[in-house]
């Protein structure tokens, strides 16, 4: 019996991973390479970010350029062939829902970064760069008292 639209829809978006993508496991590998302590896709807190840092309080997000619509209107990344209106709304809802985490994170007292796929391929070092600042900038490279 062939699958509705709606059903066939959901069973494709189930399809596509959301854990441990490429650009999840090159960040990964270059916090433990860095000796960041992080913790990965924690539910506890808004928005599920890929990595945190607790003591510092930093939630980063490893962000598709397609998925989340970088440049979106800008691009003909996103001139859609088929399922123009299906394809247009997620992406936009997508980006909404990241203002949104993002605005919460912050509000909670979070540095939340959101680090593109090509940053990432292109260069991590760089990426780490910018949360051993904000790292550093929040005290969490102090001694702790015993």
């Amino acid at each position: 019996m062939p699958k509705r639209p709606k059903e066939q829809v959901s069973f494709n978006m189930s399809r596509i991973k959301s854990r441990d993508t490429s650009i999840e496991k090159l960040l990964k590998k270059s916090l433990r390479k860095h000796r960041i302590h992080f913790r990965t896709n924690l539910k506890q807190i808004f928005g599920t970010p890929d990595f945190v840092i607790r003591d510092a309080r930093v939630a980063i997000f490893c962000d598709s350029a397609f998925w989340h619509g970088y440049k979106f209107k800008r691009t003909k990344r996103h001139n859609f062939k088929t399922h123009k209106v299906f394809w247009e709304n997620k992406i936009k809802n997508n980006i909404k829902r990241d203002k949104v985490v993002n605005s919460r994170l912050k509000a909670q007292g979070w540095k939340v970064f959101r680090f593109w796929d090509f940053e990432l391929e292109n260069n991590a070092a760089k990426c780490i760069i910018q949360v051993k600042k904000a790292m550093v900038s929040r005290g969490e490279n102090r001694r702790r008292p015993k």
